[in-house]
């Protein structure tokens, strides 16, 4: 299926008030991630490179040993197999897109869910 309304699509809750909304191509997928207010994402890796865009928000983002403040309009990549982690700065929701290649295994974003 070549067309999406993002309304439509799944949202799957994950940790700490995280909920995920994916599509999926051949060779790349995307998501579409709501942060709740100071919630955070583990460090964790994996074999996917992963180009973020930060849509609202800030997050303080920390990929290997180097760590920065991503506001919205920020944008980040992260290489394959490098640990990283966030977490939302302030009391306000925080939107983003990740780009995955090769795509992320849905069953690998359920690790981290709450369940």
């Amino acid at each position: 299926m070549p067309f999406y309304e993002l309304k439509d699509v799944l949202g799957i809750p994950l940790v700490n008030g995280i909920t995920i909304r994916a599509i999926y191509g051949q060779n790349v997928s995307v998501s579409f991630l709501e942060f709740a207010a100071y919630s955070t994402i583990p460090p964790h890796a994996h074999p996917n490179e992963q180009v973020g865009i930060v849509e609202e928000g800030a997050l303080l983002y920390t990929i290997g040993d180097e760590t920065k403040l991503c506001p919205a309009g920020s944008a980040f990549v992260i290489p394959p197999n490098v640990v990283h982690s966030a977490t939302v700065v302030s009391d306000k929701p925080a939107k983003l897109i990740d780009v995955f290649t090769p795509p992320r295994n849905i069953q690998e974003l359920l690790k981290f869910t709450d369940r």
